[in-house]
């Protein structure tokens, strides 16, 4: 069961944080447009923007550095390679790692 603070916590930090990091990747490491991680992450242009430039709060950012890229590196590739359901694997992995509640819909256990 996701209690309220569980779901405040990961659609407030680990979530935004996870985006952050794939945005960077795939800006930086793959030479994407920010309009293409827009569509893959399923956010707008100006949000992939802010993700890139580092323009969020403090508190995502601070989630940000506890996640670990590497455990979700593979998947960045994946959508790199224009796979974009990737990217939710990506974010559920990251969620699932950061979480302590039992989220149902996380994909995480099946990458």
């Amino acid at each position: 069961m996701i209690t309220a603070n569980g779901y405040m916590r990961a659609t407030k930090l680990i979530i935004p944080a996870a985006r952050a990091i794939i945005s960077k990747e795939l800006r930086y490491r793959y030479e994407l447009t920010e309009t293409e991680i827009a569509g893959y992450l399923g956010v707008a242009q100006a949000a992939v923007s802010k993700y890139v430039k580092g323009r969020y709060s403090s508190r995502i950012k601070e989630m940000e550095k506890s996640i670990d890229v590497s455990a979700i590196r593979e998947q960045i590739g994946r959508i790199a390679e224009g796979r974009g359901e990737a990217a939710n694997t990506a974010i559920c992995t990251v969620c699932h790692k950061e979480n302590y509640f039992n989220c149902k819909f996380s994909k995480a256990e099946q990458a």
